[in-house]
C-alpha cells in the first residue's frame, strides 16, 4: 500500500486519469439505464396502445353485429306478418266468397226447397191487399208529437249513459 501511494505521489495524473475514466464510465452506465428504461417504457406505451385499439375495435365490432341482429329480427318479424297477412286475405277472400254464395237467391230458393221443403205457392194461395183505399189518416196536434220526441230523447239518453 505504501508503493501504491508513493507511485500515485509519483504519477498523480495517472490518479486522476482513472478516477476521470471510472466517473466517465458511471455516466455512460446511467446514461445506457437510462437509454433502456425509456425504450423499456415506450415498449410499454406501444404494448399499452395496441391493447387499447384491439379493445376499440373489438367493442365497434360487437355493437355492430348486435345492430346486424336486431335487423336481422326485425325482418324476420316482418316477414311472419305478411305470411299472416296472405293468411288472413285468403281467409277473407273465402268468407266473401261464402257471403256471396248465401246472397245468391238462386242458392236460397233451391236449399228452402230441398233442406226445408218449401215450394212457390199455387194460384189458389196467392191472395192479393190493396192498400191505396184503406188510408188512415191520423192527425196528432202539434203539442203531443213534441211532448213525444223530448221523452225519447230522454229515454234514448238514459240509455246511452247506461252504456257508457
Amino acid at each position: 500500500m505504501l508503493v501504491a501511494k508513493s507511485e500515485a505521489n509519483y504519477y498523480p495524473e495517472y490518479i486522476y486519469e482513472e478516477e476521470y475514466r471510472q466517473v466517465v464510465e458511471k455516466k455512460r452506465r446511467r446514461r445506457v439505464k437510462k437509454a433502456s428504461k425509456r425504450k423499456n417504457n415506450s415498449k410499454v406505451l406501444v404494448k399499452f396502445a395496441c391493447f387499447t385499439m384491439a379493445l376499440i375495435s373489438l367493442s365497434i365490432a360487437l355493437f355492430i353485429l348486435v345492430g346486424y341482429s336486431q335487423i336481422t329480427s326485425l325482418r324476420m318479424e316482418v316477414t311472419k306478418l305478411e305470411r299472416q297477412k296472405l293468411e288472413l286475405e285468403k281467409s277473407k277472400m273465402n268468407l266473401v266468397a261464402d257471403l256471396e254464395e248465401l246472397k245468391n237467391t238462386i242458392n236460397v230458393s233451391e236449399e228452402a226447397i230441398t233442406k226445408l221443403g218449401m215450394s212457390y205457392p199455387k194460384e189458389g194461395q196467392i191472395i192479393y191487399i190493396s192498400t191505396e183505399d184503406t188510408r188512415v189518416e191520423t192527425s196528432i196536434d202539434e203539442s203531443a208529437s213534441s211532448k213525444l220526441n223530448e221523452f225519447l230523447s230522454i229515454f234514448s239518453g238514459f240509455f246511452r249513459r247506461l252504456q257508457i
